[in-house]
């Protein structure tokens, strides 16, 4: 079984879809999909972003790369992971909210007085 394979029937069974669902959302038949998912082939690019698309993931995250995160704290991991599950407009929503919020900081710290002789 590939990573990918285990990929798939996670996601689908997270998300509490049976195979006949994901491949009627894909508009393949269901042994078509069944394949994918006992390893038996594999989908091309357009359908790994479809699925991508359907699952609401990134290729990647099918395909089963992750990026090196060993050095990031496990806060900064969960958060990470949270914010991945968002959809996109709720994404957008949280960077613009923490750009500001830097901003702010920003123009906080530079308002306080500094006691560095000059």
């Amino acid at each position: 079984m590939t990573e990918l394979s285990k990929n798939l029937q996670h996601i689908r069974a997270a998300r509490g879809l049976r195979q006949q669902d994901v491949a009627d959302g894909l508009g393949i038949s269901r042994a078509t999909y069944a394949n994918y998912e006992a390893g038996q082939r594999s989908p091309n690019h357009v359908m790994l972003m479809k699925l991508a698309a359907l699952f609401q993931v990134h290729v990647d995250d099918l395909l089963g790369f992750r990026p090196d995160e060993s050095h990031l704290k496990p806060a900064e991991i969960s958060l990470l992971e949270r914010f991945r599950r968002l959809p996109a407009s709720k994404q957008e929503f949280f960077s613009r909210l923490v750009d500001f919020e830097l901003q702010e900081n920003l123009n906080t710290d530079s308002k306080k007085p500094s006691f560095s002789k000059k």
